[in-house]
């Protein structure tokens, strides 16, 4: 029996990187008079009040507090992109009353034009932190993804931990497999498996051939022969 060497790029949430400034909104800053979380333009520049660093927090120290008045309260914030590649958005809402809120991810053209449709998450009744989550493939033509946090007038809602995670900024390493005989593979198999995707068309070798892939965790998987 040969031993399968297994190159593993690993897209899970142990390895994928964060690309959202100030995710879990620690840190705060006066700016001209205002403050806002670091790397978020909020509301609070045109409503006071509206939105607030709070302690009912999902992890860490603080949230953001998100007060709709009159008027729809926000915090959106920007980071870069690679176009046609994906990435995994996820952050944590708490909304005590049945009005709500939601997030809103929007690609953005080098020049801040929106490309392709913008994606509405909504944010429901919940009396503790409740995740959401979306897989999004920035368009060709995206250069910048906008990230907004949303609360509609009359309504509060809590926001905490708000990530865009680049599942190809991974470290790879090496890893023995065993269990694979001679002749069960052919030079060269690449799967990708999602976080969460039941949907995935499994382990399949150049043949045809299915491979049971339960156990192994979201990735893009090299195998050959050494």
């Amino acid at each position: 029996m040969k031993v399968i060497r297994l190159l593993v790029s690993v897209l899970g949430l142990a390895t994928a990187i964060n690309i959202l400034p100030n995710p879990s909104f620690e840190v705060w800053l006066d700016t001209l008079g205002v403050n806002m979380p670091l790397g978020w333009f909020t509301s609070e520049v045109l409503y006071p009040g509206s939105a607030i660093k709070d302690t009912l927090e999902h992890s860490g120290n603080y949230c953001l507090h998100l007060i709709g008045g009159d008027t729809v309260a926000f915090a959106t914030s920007v980071t870069i992109v690679r176009a046609g590649y994906n990435y995994e958005f996820a952050g944590y809402a708490l909304m005590p009353a049945v009005l709500g809120g939601s997030f809103v991810l929007q690609f953005l053209t080098r020049l801040g034009n929106p490309a392709g449709t913008p994606q509405l998450i909504p944010v429901y009744y919940s009396n503790d932190y409740r995740q959401y989550s979306r897989w999004i493939t920035a368009p060709d033509s995206a250069f910048f993804l906008s990230v907004s946090c949303l609360s509609l007038p009359g309504a509060e809602v809590y926001f905490d931990d708000v990530t865009v995670e680049d599942t190809t900024i991974t470290g790879i390493y090496e890893q023995v497999m065993p269990g694979f005989r001679k002749g069960s593979l052919e030079k060269f198999i690449l799967f990708r498996r999602q976080k969460n995707n039941l949907t995935a068309a499994g382990f399949f070798d150049v043949l045809g051939r299915r491979i049971n892939s339960n156990y192994l965790s979201a990735g893009v998987y090299f195998l050959t022969r050494w």
